[in-house]
């Protein structure tokens, strides 16, 4: 959707030998400009370090790693701006942050994505408005934009026509002129207003004509000021402008000579829409009581000539809505009004007669309504991110579409919770479908698709009044995870008061839904974490959750009765110095469950939880940590806090490296030793300037590393090809992750920026996943000493063994880290590492050779033999081959001969 953005792969640093308590600490101050690289961290100097190619993984080399760019940008906000037709009635257009998104009007189809060559990602050119090209010998489109410029594009190749700067601040709120092809009315931006969203009505405004003249000159005729939310509307003979903000409507009669007259009335109810009658002398007024007053007040002559305040119309009132009306519009005939607001129903006015038809049961608040040129269709734009398509002959659905959904920040006590992260659950992966699952709606969570940029289901977690208006108790999920085969589901929801809720759904494989099993009222009193574990033979599912209230963990399993019916019990609790919990992890194979207590991380049997096993704490000044996570299927555990992250080492109990610098937001891969880490810059005064690091845990030297200016509320990895995995496909993802998988990271306007390896990358990448898979003969020479054997060359069978690549990985770690005084229980199995040692120590050979061989040994034998006779003895030697297999030991024999055939074959 826009310009990709490419950083290219630091060098691997080289790696010293550290003794048992001995822990890198780098303090890194981030600093990318553009799309440079983050210089290497300030490492303490060693002069005893190896070189890089004697000691670095070459599993990490940059040499395997490609560059990392923005494949696409997926989500984004679709209802924010009113949607506009094209003048052909066939397309329309959403703004998506710095981007136009065009549509086609029958299936909702994505055909263009108009973006330029701005900058990804710059804030600086987020879309406020859009406006169809009046000209109809072109389809094009008018951007509004926060860098205080208009432009105008070709809808159909995406090219850049023109571009304007507006020298009077930021247009919002922008209608086109009925009459003049090369004119705007706009609602211009004065001093932006911190935290605006949860202050709208401290924003002013300055109501202003445009003219964008061919020369790139721009005409401002400031007409009148207006404070808070805005609406602005505009009559077909472009003599009237009328604008609202908060209880103060505002009607303006522009003449031709520049003269503006201004009449305003000061409104006991908080108006909430505006529309002009297209045939007669009346202006639609919506409120927050529901009602639709009509006035009878567009009349020069009525008004007259001077400025007036709160003359007397006539007026008269159409209600059915029960509570706001936030959209109003008129059919190009006069004769059918459309409306609607909080109920989810779309009302059509026959003004004529009087009647009423509803369109119902549309899922969300209508937030704005816009009909074609044509007047054939009617687009509806939901609270939910969600645009419908409606065809207004038969009012049936023609095309829907869907972005990611926004927690509710109407009331206030969720507004204050939601102010730092809209959304609380992040970002989690389904173990089987690979979509992102994280919360949308009140008492909902959404499942999208990232790579294809598409809204999968929404999952209903709690129930709620709709039309109760905004004081009703709205429901919230606060966290979801998954179990590691997708059978189970837990969340926790909470609503306005104390209530909470820990539930555990199951998969039904019948319809693919998950069905309620069992609700835990008041767990904790409020669950700040919860993990599932991994499967283990002969032991229930295991589920842990941390309390914010009563300083405990508690362990929950799955129970059976009979067959088919499921349910979860508590099956332990465990304290810890009364301390609370925040973070809790499972390894790999589910055997350790690691909960962090306050700055410390505590290691327990998940059967028992009678008492820590052990306890790891970094230092005595080390922040509370708010996250926990076992890299991969390696022995690294990392914990982390917002400003601080700790690698620690189980095999040897020390922190391996630690990595200081504000944080945002952190994720493991869950099988492949890599995670993320989206920090701010240090040299930037931005919050929402990040950097994005991919890491090893073994050394605190990013691999990758890239800008990302937008914020980052949350990552994940995601795979970009099917779960099923072959060999070949095993070794390319440990070889280089990104192929395989994808690094979504959610910004807080609710875009999912993936990144992705550089398809164009020119290295020739397949050479060199094999030579890294492969593990070297110098790892076992270092242990067992040099072989008189000539090196082996790489077998791709044993080195294509997933397991036995991360057994090799691991001894590699062992050699070189100094972890062979590591307990023997944690190393690799034998059974794991024979066919590869072998293979060290052996080269491959032919048949001929062995025969050669053993023909050799047996003539030696015989000439030794006669020598020691007194006698003459005449001995019978094989004449041919054949002959010496069968006096040989041909069981033997025969089976290095057929073993060492399938090696050559």
């Amino acid at each position: 959707m826009a310009g990709k953005t490419s950083a290219a792969v630091p060098s691997t640093p080289s790696k010293t030998k550290r003794t048992k308590n001995q822990a890198e600490t780098v303090s890194m101050d981030v600093d990318i400009q553009e799309s440079a690289i983050v210089s290497s961290p300030r490492r303490r100097k060693n002069k005893k370090a190896k070189k890089p190619a004697e000691s670095a993984d070459p599993m990490l080399n940059d040499e395997v790693y490609r560059t990392v760019e923005l494949k696409q940008v997926s989500g984004g906000t679709l209802t924010h701006e009113a949607i506009v037709f094209s003048s052909d009635s066939t397309l329309f257009f959403l703004a998506k942050d710095n981007a136009v998104a065009v549509y086609n009007v029958e299936n909702a189809e994505m055909v263009q994505s108009i973006a330029g060559d701005r900058k990804q990602g710059d804030q600086a050119a987020t879309i406020h408005a859009i406006v169809a090209d009046p000209d109809q010998s072109r389809r094009g489109v008018y951007t509004f934009s926060a860098d205080c410029r208009a432009r105008l594009w070709d809808a159909d190749t995406g090219r850049l026509i023109s571009e304007w700067r507006l020298p009077g601040g930021v247009a919002v709120y922008v209608v086109a002129d009925p009459l003049r092809s090369n004119a705007f009315y706009c609602a211009m931006r004065q001093a932006p207003v911190k935290n605006q969203m949860l202050n709208p009505d401290k924003v002013k405004y300055t109501v202003t004509r445009l003219t964008l003249a061919e020369d790139g000159s721009v005409q401002t005729e400031p007409l009148f000021k207006m404070s808070g939310t805005v609406g602005l509307c505009v009559r077909g003979d472009s003599q009237w402008v009328a604008a609202y903000g908060k209880f103060r409507v505002v009607l303006a009669q522009v003449w031709g000579s520049g003269q503006v007259v201004q009449h305003s009335w000061r409104m006991t109810e908080r108006v909430s829409a505006l529309a002009f009658h297209p045939g007669e002398p009346v202006l639609a007024v919506g409120d927050w009581r529901g009602r639709i007053m009509f006035w009878h007040c567009v009349d020069a002559e009525l008004l007259g000539s001077q400025p007036s305040s709160d003359r007397r119309v006539t007026r008269h009132a159409h209600h059915w809505h029960a509570h706001r009306v936030n959209t109003v519009a008129f059919a190009e005939s006069g004769t059918t009004m459309l409306s609607g607001g909080e109920e989810g129903v779309l009302v059509l006015w026959q003004l004529v007669t009087g009647a009423r038809a509803f369109v119902p049961r549309l899922g969300s608040d209508v937030m704005g309504v816009a009909i074609s040129p044509d007047q054939a269709h009617y687009a509806v734009t939901l609270r939910d991110n969600t645009v419908k398509i409606l065809a207004a002959a038969t009012r049936g659905l023609v095309a829907s579409l869907q972005g990611l959904t926004f927690a509710d920040s109407s009331q206030p006590r969720l507004a204050r919770a939601l102010q730092s992260n809209q959304f609380t659950t992040g970002l989690v992966v389904h173990p089987t479908t690979h979509h992102v699952v994280l919360n949308g709606e009140p008492g909902h969570l959404q499942v999208y698709s990232a790579l294809s940029d598409r809204h999968v289901v929404s999952v209903e977690v709690a129930s709620f009044n709709r039309t109760g208006g905004s004081q009703s108790r709205q429901p919230h999920v606060d966290l979801v995870q998954y179990s590691s085969d997708g059978a189970w589901m837990a969340t926790v929801d909470s609503r306005a008061s104390a209530e909470c809720y820990l539930k555990f759904w199951n998969l039904d494989p019948a319809t693919q839904k998950y069905r309620l099993a069992t609700r835990i009222d008041a767990p904790h009193g409020g669950v700040s974490a919860l993990a599932f574990q991994p499967p283990r033979a002969g032991h229930p599912l295991l589920c842990v959750t941390t309390g914010r209230a009563d300083a405990c963990f508690r362990v929950w399993a799955l129970q059976t009765r009979g067959t088919d019916h499921h349910f979860w019990t508590c099956r332990s609790t465990a304290r810890y110095r009364e301390q609370f919990p925040r973070a809790v992890a499972f390894s790999a194979d589910g055997s350790t469950l690691a909960v962090a207590f306050g700055g410390a991380v505590t290691l327990w049997d998940p059967e028992t939880c009678l008492t820590p096993a052990a306890v790891l704490v970094a230092s005595a000044q080390t922040p509370a940590l708010s996250g926990l996570a076992f890299v991969g299927e390696s022995s690294y555990l990392a914990a982390w806090s917002s400003t601080r992250l700790d690698m620690w080492n189980l095999l040897t109990g020390s922190v391996w490296w630690t990595l200081a610098m504000p944080l945002l937001a952190v994720t493991v891969h869950p099988r492949i030793p890599l995670l993320a880490v989206a920090a701010l810059q240090a040299s930037s005064a931005d919050p929402l300037d990040a950097s994005l690091l991919l890491l090893s845990p073994e050394s605190p030297n990013p691999l990758v590393a890239l800008p990302h200016p937008t914020g980052v509320e949350a990552l994940a990895f995601v795979p970009s090809s099917s779960t099923k995995r072959s060999s070949h496909s095993n070794a390319k993802q440990l070889a280089d992750p990104l192929d395989h998988n994808m690094l979504v990271v959610l910004t807080p306007t609710g875009l999912l920026n993936v990144y992705g390896a550089n398809d164009n990358d020119n290295k020739e990448i397949v050479s060199k996943q094999s030579s890294a898979v492969a593990m070297s003969s110098a790892t076992f020479a270092n242990i067992f000493g040099k072989s008189k054997a000539a090196p082996a060359a790489a077998v791709s069978s044993t080195a294509a063994n997933a397991h036995v690549r991360q057994a090799m990985r691991l001894v590699r770690s062992a050699v070189q880290s100094a972890y062979v005084n590591a307990p023997y229980h944690v190393l690799p199995s034998v059974s794991a590492l024979y066919d590869q040692f072998v293979t060290a120590q052996m080269h491959p050979t032919t048949l001929d050779t062995i025969v050669t061989s053993v023909s050799e040994d047996a003539e030696d034998t015989v000439m030794a033999d006669a020598e020691n006779v007194e006698e003459p003895v005449v001995k019978s030697r094989p004449a041919t081959v054949d002959d010496l297999w069968s006096e040989a030991n041909s069981d033997f024999i025969q089976s290095i001969c057929s073993g060492f055939q399938a090696k050559t074959n």
